[in-house]
C-alpha cells in the first residue's frame, strides 16, 4: 500500500509554540567561551553580570542592559581542548539570574552527588548538547530548580540526580518548560520522605506551560507519585514521547497529572505504581494516538476527558477500543524508544485527525495511516535494531531450556560436519601453529599476492596463514612464534575487511581464535594504532556494545562533530568498526564512539 505524505498543520503549530517559548538572541549578546582560561562558573558570572572570581577567571564580558533595552541571551560554549570525553565536575551549585543558552558541545557536568547543577532563579536557561548527571538537592531539584524564569533543553540527558524533596531531575515552579530531543533517565525523588516527580515536578501558573517533543522517560524513581512526571498544575503538552520503566511507590508510574495534560503519539510501557502505573489522573486529561502496555497495578486510572485513537492493553480507564498487546520492541539508546512489529494491531490504526507529521525519531508519519505510538513503523526503518531486539528476546527465552539439545540434535541427525580434503593445517611452516582443525580444514601460507590487501602490503606484514574449508563452532586457534598484532581478513566479504583480533602471550607465542574464514595474518605491534589502520572500516553482523562510560557519538572516528551523547551501561548494536571507533545508529543519530569504553558482546572483533 502507498501511503500519502502527511498535510497536517499540528506539528508546526506545536513547533511554533515551542520556538516562542525559547529565549530570543538579540543583537548585542555575548559569546563566552569555557576554555583553560575561563571556568564554567566564572563563565555564568559572566553572562549574570557579576563579578569573576579568581582563579580561571579570564572569561569574556557578558553584556548588561542599557538603559531598559535588554540585551538577550548570553551564549556560553564549551571548549575544553584536549579532553576527549570531556567532564566538568562542580564544587558549587551554577546560577542562573539573566538569560543563559549553554551549547555543551557533548560535554558533561557532574554535581558529584552533591551539588545541585543549575539554579534558575527569575532567569532564563537553555542547554543544548549537554549531559547533568549526579546532580543532588537537600530539598527541591536534583539537577535544575527553575523559579519564575524558564529553563529549555534540546539534545540533552538529565541522569542519576536525586533530590530529598520533589524533582529528582528537574523541579519548576511559575516557569516555563521546553524538551526537545531528550532523555530523563534514571533519577530519584524522596529520601526519608514521601516525595513525587523523579523525572520533573512541575507546578505551573494559569500561564505557565510544560512542552515535551521527541523525548523519553526512563528508569526514574520516586517515593510518592508521578515517578516519570509529576503535573501540580498549569498546562503540559506532550508529543512523540516513550516513559518505560519507571516506578512510583503510590499513584501514576509514568505520569500523575493534576493539572491539564495533552499527549498525543506518546508510549508508556513497563511502568509501575501502586495505583495506576501509566497514568493517574487526577483533572483533565487528553489522550491521542497513544500505547498503554505493561504497566503495574494498571495502565490507566481515572476519567480520561478525550480518549482518541489509543491502543490501551488492559482497557483501563474505560477504554472500549483497540485492547491487547501492542507487540513493542524495545530499541537501545536514548531517549529510550519502542518500535512496532510487523503484525502489530496499532499499525496504521490512528486517528487520522490527530497524526502529526513527524514521530519520535523524526521520520515522517504518513497520511491517513498513522500508527498509534511515539515510533512509526515503516517496513525497512531501523531493520538491524529490530533483528537484533528479536534475535536478544530468542536468545533469553531460550536461555531457560533444557541442556539435552545437543544430545537430542546429534541423535536426529541434525548436526553436519563438511568432510572434504585431509587437512593441511599439521604441515605449517616453522613458527606458526593452528590447533582446533577438523577434518575438512584447510590452512596454507600466503605470500603478498596471496594477502591481496593493499593496505597490508604496503604498511609490510611477518607471516599470512589462509584459513578455509570447514571451521568448526568451536572455533580455531592460531598462534605464531613472534610478536606483534594479529589480524582476519575476511573472506566473506569483497572485498575483504580487516578485522583486529583479540590477542594473549603463550610463551614467546602471540595467539588469536578465529571464528570464521579468513587471512590470518601477523603485523607489527604498531599497524593497529598506525594511520595506515586508523580508517579501515570492518563490518560487523552480530555485534552489541556496552558503553562504560558516558560518551560522546561523533560524526566520523575522532570526528570534531559530537552528534549527541550516551549514558553508562547503555547497551546498542555497532554495525561497523576501526581499530579504535564503533559505529552505532542510536535514536536515528548514526555516528561513532570511542572503543576504549565498551565492552563487547558477539562478533566484535
Amino acid at each position: 500500500m502507498i501511503r500519502p505524505r502527511l498535510k497536517s498543520k499540528q506539528f508546526w503549530l506545536l513547533l511554533a509554540t515551542a520556538l516562542l517559548l525559547l529565549p530570543l538572541g538579540r543583537a548585542l549578546a555575548a559569546d563566552i567561551t569555557v576554555d583553560e582560561d575561563c571556568s564554567l562558573y566564572n563563565a555564568i558570572l559572566s553572562a549574570n553580570g557579576e563579578e569573576q572570581v579568581e582563579p580561571l577567571n579570564s572569561c569574556e564580558d557578558g553584556d548588561e542592559a542599557v538603559g531598559e533595552e535588554e540585551t538577550g541571551a548570553d551564549t556560553i560554549t564549551i571548549d575544553l581542548t584536549g579532553t576527549e570525553e570531556g567532564t566538568i565536575t562542580l564544587t558549587s551549585t551554577l546560577s542562573i539570574t539573566s538569560e543563559v543558552i549553554v551549547d555543551g558541545a557533548g560535554f558533561v557536568i557532574d554535581g558529584d552527588d552533591s551539588y545541585q547543577i543549575f539554579n534558575v532563579d527569575g532567569g532564563s536557561l537553555e542547554i543544548m548538547n549537554l549531559t547533568l548527571t549526579a546532580g543532588s538537592s537537600a530539598s527541591s531539584g536534583g539537577a535544575v530548580f527553575v523559579s519564575n524564569g524558564s529553563f529549555s533543553m534540546n539534545n540533552s540527558v538529565i541522569s542519576n540526580s536525586a533530590s530529598a524533596s520533589h524533582g529528582g531531575g528537574i523541579y519548576a515552579e511559575s516557569s516555563d518548560i521546553v524538551i526537545t530531543n531528550s532523555a530523563i533517565s534514571a533519577n530519584t525523588a524522596g529520601a526519608n520522605e514521601a516525595v513525587s516527580g523523579a523525572g520533573i515536578y512541575f507546578v505551573g501558573g494559569e500561564e505557565n506551560s510544560l512542552l515535551i517533543d521527541k523525548s523519553g522517560f526512563d528508569s526514574n524513581s520516586a517515593t510518592d507519585d508521578g515517578a516519570g512526571l509529576y503535573v501540580n498544575s498549569g498546562i503540559a503538552t506532550i508529543t512523540n514521547t516513550s516513559f518505560a520503566e519507571n516506578s512510583a511507590a503510590d499513584k501514576g508510574g509514568a505520569i500523575y497529572n493534576a493539572g491539564t495534560a495533552t499527549l498525543t503519539h506518546v508510549t508508556i510501557v513497563d511502568n509501575s505504581a501502586e495505583t495506576g502505573g501509566g497514568i493517574y489522573d487526577n483533572a483533565l486529561f487528553h489522550l491521542y494516538n497513544s500505547i498503554l502496555s505493561g504497566n503495574i497495578t494498571e495502565d490507566c486510572t481515572g476519567t480520561l476527558n478525550s480518549n482518541i485513537g489509543n491502543l490501551i492493553q488492559d482497557g483501563s480507564c474505560g477504554h472500549e477500543e483497540l485492547v491487547g498487546d501492542p507487540m513493542l520492541l524495545k530499541l537501545a539508546g536514548l531517549p529510550v524508544y519502542y518500535a512496532l512489529q510487523e503484525a502489530s494491531s496499532a499499525i496504521d490504526s490512528g486517528n487520522t485527525g490527530k497524526c502529526l507529521l513527524e514521530d519520535q525519531r523524526g521520520l515522517e508519519r504518513l497520511e491517513g495511516f498513522c500508527d498509534i505510538g511515539a515510533s512509526e513503523y515503516l517496513p525497512g526503518s531501523f531493520a538491524f535494531q529490530i533483528q537484533s531486539a528479536v534475535a536478544n528476546a530468542a536468545a533469553a527465552a531460550a536461555a531457560g531450556a533444557s541442556e539435552t539439545d545437543d544430545d537430542s540434535a546429534a541423535s536426529s541427525g541434525t548436526e553436519t560436519v563438511q568432510a572434504t580434503a585431509t587437512p593441511t593445517c599439521e604441515s605449517l611452516p616453522t613458527g606458526v601453529t593452528v590447533t582446533g582443525y577438523v577434518s575438512g580444514t584447510q590452512c596454507q601460507e600466503r605470500d603478498a599476492a596471496g594477502v591481496g590487501n593493499q593496505v597490508i602490503v604496503d604498511y609490510g606484514f611477518k607471516k599470512a596463514i589462509d584459513l578455509w574449508g570447514y571451521v568448526p563452532e568451536s572455533g580455531l586457534r592460531i598462534c605464531f612464534q613472534d610478536t606483534g598484532a594479529i589480524i582476519l581478513l575476511d573472506a566473506a566479504t569483497s572485498p575483504r575487511t580487516i578485522i583486529p583480533l583479540t590477542t594473549d602471550t603463550e610463551g614467546d607465542w602471540r595467539c588469536a581464535d578465529v571464528d570464521r574464514e579468513g587471512t590470518a595474518v601477523l603485523m607489527d605491534q604498531g599497524f593497529l594504532s598506525s594511520e595506515a589502520a586508523a580508517d579501515v572500516e570492518t563490518p560487523l553482523t552480530d555485534c552489541t556494545i556496552t558503553t562504560t562510560d558516558i560518551l560522546n557519538v561523533r560524526n566520523e572516528p575522532a570526528g570534531d562533530t559530537v552528534l549527541a551523547v550516551l549514558l553508562n551501561d547503555v547497551s546498542l548494536a555497532s554495525s561497523t568498526r576501526t581499530a579504535a571507533w564503533f559505529k552505532i545508529d542510536y535514536y536515528g543519530i548514526v555516528g561513532w564512539i570511542s572503543a576504549d569504553y565498551v565492552t563487547t558482546a558477539g562478533s566484535c572483533q
